[in-house]
């Protein structure tokens, strides 16, 4: 852990980020290798009617010939479907970062979409959906998004689509898709790694001219119920409480407070029936959401999920004394300076952060919460809407 401290303060002193609106620098001398963040605002919201998953079936499209050579510089690629942007995060050596990424733009940019990468990734990605769709988590997360935005709203939906959408979409539909969506107006970069930044513009700019980012809307929720019930045939029970907030909440003391809740109502010698928990809060452009999830026996599920809510009410209600706080403070900076210990969690940041109009250090985020930051952000979350998914007996529905 101390090893780790130093690397990261080494990282602190680094250059500051880059202050263009789409295109951003993390210089950071004594990483070893440089990751690049490309974010697509193209999402649930873009994709027509019948062609659900088309934005990730698309990015995987387009990537997918030019994988082996990207292979060949020792370069890796990981791309991830969301509700606001597609992510590509490809990590290289400095001494071939700048030619992968050349390989790479121009796959996004300038080449043409190849109808049998289509069929092959389509293949792929339903057979990947059909094996996912059957876990408790994912479908935890599918009722979770309809709950919180509306079963009829474009996030209400897997980001990546259903095994049942991806199969219906025709290579037509991709390339009319890439063609509309996938424009150069729509990119952001983010670059983490010993590089500077008039490397880095000599590189990308040829791709990426300047201007505001366009896309990424977030169209107004459909809200329903406060507290849903769906039965799941499961020996435990999944839990979630989603808090909604606005614009101007301080993401990063909720982070916090999602973990310090995660320490009263998770697994503890006096919560052995607590099997699982995780906390994340989810930026999008105008606010988000703090979501806390345990998976419990059936019969205790409403019983925790007033646990949850009371824990953060708790926080809602006064400011934690000066010396409490310091110790919390203290695990949490621990927890999250380990998340962020990846050049691809640093990117992902990076990037992030500035899709959802947040600038600055995330490091310096981590350092600036404090007791009065943390019961702000409690009080400004909206109240819950409480999921519950597993076997109910009847009368608990």
């Amino acid at each position: 852990m101390r090893a780790l401290v130093s690397t990261l303060a080494a990282v602190l002193a680094c250059a500051p980020l880059g202050a263009q609106e789409r295109f951003l620098v993390r210089s950071e001398p004594g990483n070893p290798v440089v990751t690049v963040e490309i974010l697509l605002a193209a999402g649930p919201a873009d994709e027509p009617e019948g062609e659900e998953g088309v934005a990730y079936l698309t990015a995987r499209s387009v990537v997918a010939p030019v994988l082996p050579l990207l292979d060949s510089l020792g370069a890796r690629l990981r791309v991830e479907g969301r509700k606001d942007a597609v992510s590509m995060t490809m990590t290289a050596a400095p001494d071939a970062w700048d030619e992968a990424t050349r390989i790479l733009l121009v796959a996004l940019f300038r080449d043409p979409v190849s109808g049998e990468a289509v069929e092959r990734q389509r293949t792929a990605i339903a057979a990947e959906l059909a094996g996912r769709e059957a876990s408790p988590a994912d479908a935890l997360a599918r009722e979770v998004d309809a709950a919180v935005w509306g079963r009829g709203h474009p996030w209400g939906r897997p980001a990546v689509g259903t095994a049942a959408s991806v199969a219906r979409i025709t290579p037509a539909a991709v390339e009319i898709f890439l063609r509309r969506a996938f424009s150069q107006e729509r990119a952001l970069v983010a670059v983490v790694g010993p590089v500077e930044r008039a490397d880095v513009d000599a590189r990308v700019s040829a791709f990426l001219e300047p201007g505001p980012l366009r896309g990424g809307e977030v169209p107004p929720p459909l809200r329903g119920d406060t507290a849903v019930h769906t039965e799941y045939n499961a020996i435990t029970a999944w839990v979630s409480a989603s808090y909604r907030f606005g614009a101007d909440a301080d993401a990063e003391s909720l982070r916090m407070l999602g973990s310090l809740v995660l320490d009263q109502v998770g697994f503890g010698p006096t919560r052995r029936s607590v099997y699982d928990q995780r906390a994340e809060v989810v930026r999008h452009a105008g606010g988000g959401e703090l979501r806390i999830h345990l998976v419990v026996p059936p019969r205790e599920a409403e019983a925790w999920g007033a646990r949850i809510r009371e824990a953060v009410a708790a926080y809602a209600g006064a400011p934690v004394p000066a010396a409490v706080f310091a110790e919390r403070a203290r695990r949490f900076r621990g927890r999250r300076l380990l998340e962020l210990d990846s050049p691809e969690a640093r990117a992902d940041a990076v990037a992030r952060g500035a899709l959802v109009g947040e600038r600055g250090d995330p490091f310096a985020a981590v350092r600036g919460v404090t007791a009065e930051r943390l019961h702000a952000a409690a009080r400004s979350l909206e109240p819950p809407v409480l999921v519950y998914l597993g076997p109910f007996e009847k009368g608990e529905d």
